[in-house]
C-alpha cells in the first residue's frame, strides 16, 4: 500500500517538473565571431544567437552554443556528431544536400564601404568595372557579384577579414568593399582608428540581401523536429510584438536593441 503510494507521488512529481521546464531537452550548435550578430564576447552571444535561444526556449529546448573558426564550425555542424547544426548561414542547393534550413533568423543586406572623399555611385555590375574592389576571402558575395569576379569583369583583390579590408579602403588600397551594414560600422567603431568614423560611410544601394537561417545537419536525430521547433519558436517571437507578451520577448524589439548597441560587452 505505502509502496503503492510512493509511486504514485513519484509520478505526480514528475509531472510536475515537466510542466515546469525541469524536463528541458538541450541541443548543441556551433557558432563564430560575426559581431554584433554573433560573438562570445556580446551579451547572449549577440542578437542572432539571443533569438535563437529565446525562439527554442519557448518549444522547451535550451540551446548550448559552441564558438570555433567559421570552417569549423560549418564542419562539426555539417557532421551532426556532437553538434546538431549551426547558426547564421545562407541557404545554397549545395548545402541542402546535407542540411536541413529553419525559416530565416533574421535579413540582413551588403552594401559597398568607401570614402567619404572618394566618389562613388553605381547601379548595376557593370558600374563596378573601373573600381579596385575589397572582399573577404571564401566569402561570396551575391550571384553576380561572384560571376563578375570569376569573369574578370571586375577586379577584386581578396584579403583574409572584413577588418583588413576596411583598413584597405581607409588607406586608399581599394576604392570600394562589401560588407554586411551594421557588421561594417561595429568594425569601424570598434577595431579601426577613431578617425575611421568620419573617414568612412556605405553607399545606400544594397549589392544583396540575404537570409540567415539555423542549419542542422540531416544526420542529427529528430533533426525535422527541431527544424519545427525553431520555425514555430520563432513565430512566437514575432507574435509577441503585436500581443505585448511578458512572457515572450518581441523580436522587433531585440533587433533594436542591437542596433542601439545593448549587446555590446
Amino acid at each position: 500500500m505505502y509502496s503503492s503510494i510512493i509511486k504514485k507521488l513519484v509520478f505526480v512529481t514528475l509531472i510536475i517538473f515537466s510542466l515546469n521546464g525541469y524536463s528541458e531537452s538541450v541541443v548543441k550548435l556551433t557558432n563564430g565571431e560575426w559581431p554584433p550578430y554573433m560573438s562570445e564576447k556580446y551579451k547572449h552571444y549577440g542578437v542572432m544567437s539571443h533569438i535563437v535561444s529565446e525562439a527554442f526556449k519557448t518549444q522547451g529546448i535550451k540551446v548550448e552554443f559552441g564558438f570555433f573558426p567559421w570552417k569549423r564550425a560549418f564542419k562539426e555542424a555539417e557532421a551532426g556528431k556532437e553538434w546538431a547544426g549551426s547558426i547564421g548561414w545562407g541557404k545554397n542547393a549545395e548545402r541542402e544536400e546535407t542540411l536541413l534550413f529553419t525559416d530565416p533568423i533574421i535579413e540582413l543586406k551588403d552594401v559597398f564601404f568607401h570614402r567619404k572623399d572618394f566618389q562613388f555611385d553605381w547601379n548595376t555590375i557593370e558600374d563596378l568595372k573601373k573600381y579596385k574592389i575589397g572582399a573577404s576571402t571564401g566569402y561570396s558575395y551575391g550571384k553576380e557579384f561572384d560571376e563578375a569576379e570569376e569573369n574578370k569583369t571586375i577586379k577584386v583583390y581578396r584579403t583574409a577579414k572584413d577588418e583588413n579590408n576596411l583598413k584597405k579602403v581607409l588607406d586608399n588600397k581599394v576604392d570600394i568593399f562589401p560588407a554586411t551594414m551594421e557588421v561594417g560600422y561595429e568594425i569601424i567603431a570598434n577595431k579601426l582608428p577613431p578617425a575611421a568614423q568620419n573617414m568612412l560611410t556605405n553607399h545606400p544601394k544594397p549589392l544583396d540581401v540575404r537570409a540567415y537561417h539555423v542549419i542542422i545537419s540531416k544526420n542529427t536525430a529528430d533533426g525535422p523536429k527541431l527544424v519545427e521547433a525553431f520555425n514555430k519558436g520563432l513565430q512566437m517571437l514575432k507574435d509577441a510584438c503585436k500581443n505585448e507578451s511578458k512572457d515572450t520577448p518581441c523580436y522587433e524589439k531585440l533587433l533594436s536593441d542591437n542596433l542601439e548597441g545593448k549587446y555590446r560587452p
